[in-house]
């Protein structure tokens, strides 16, 4: 996702994914996301990615955040703001949706596909959980479909 927001400056936020023991992480989640200002970290519970899919994800979000498709409103007027249901606002959709190995390309573990108002990442069904997939999309419907997030969709 993609750039921050602070008074008149944008600057590129950097997204980061961690793999930790799953005792670390709330009741009943294999995935939470911490947010500050210009950084999200998804810490995601070992058992539900592999190591070579989080480094591929951490290295696609890099390039759509360099990019600067997708803009964080600023945080620091609410920052609890991931902890609260989703409103179902709609404003746009982004979800990571597991699919077959055979159809990405050999070799590849996770691929973007965007469009306006929408984000979903395509990841090989033997490097992340259904589990895994489910919550993040949950966020995904918070972050993006209550505006978040904003895309920055070439007119």
């Amino acid at each position: 996702m993609s750039t921050t927001i602070s008074g008149s400056k944008a600057t590129p936020v950097r997204i980061a994914f961690v793999i930790v023991p799953e005792s670390t992480l709330p009741p009943d989640a294999v995935v939470a996301l911490d947010e500050v200002d210009g950084l999200i970290t998804a810490r995601i519970a070992e058992g539900h990615i592999t190591p070579e899919l989080r480094a591929e994800l951490e290295e696609l979000h890099r390039t759509v955040t360099q990019q600067q498709r997708w803009v964080q409103t600023s945080p620091e007027l609410d920052p609890h703001r991931l902890e609260r249901p989703a409103e179902g606002l709609g404003i746009a959709h982004v979800a990571w949706e597991r699919v077959a190995a055979g159809v990405l390309p050999e070799g590849v573990l996770a691929a973007p596909v965007e469009r306006d108002r929408m984000l979903v990442w395509l990841l090989h069904e033997h490097h992340a959980s259904a589990r895994l997939c489910a919550e993040v999309s949950e966020y995904g419907r918070r972050i993006a479909g209550d505006g978040l997030w904003e895309q920055r969709w070439p007119s």
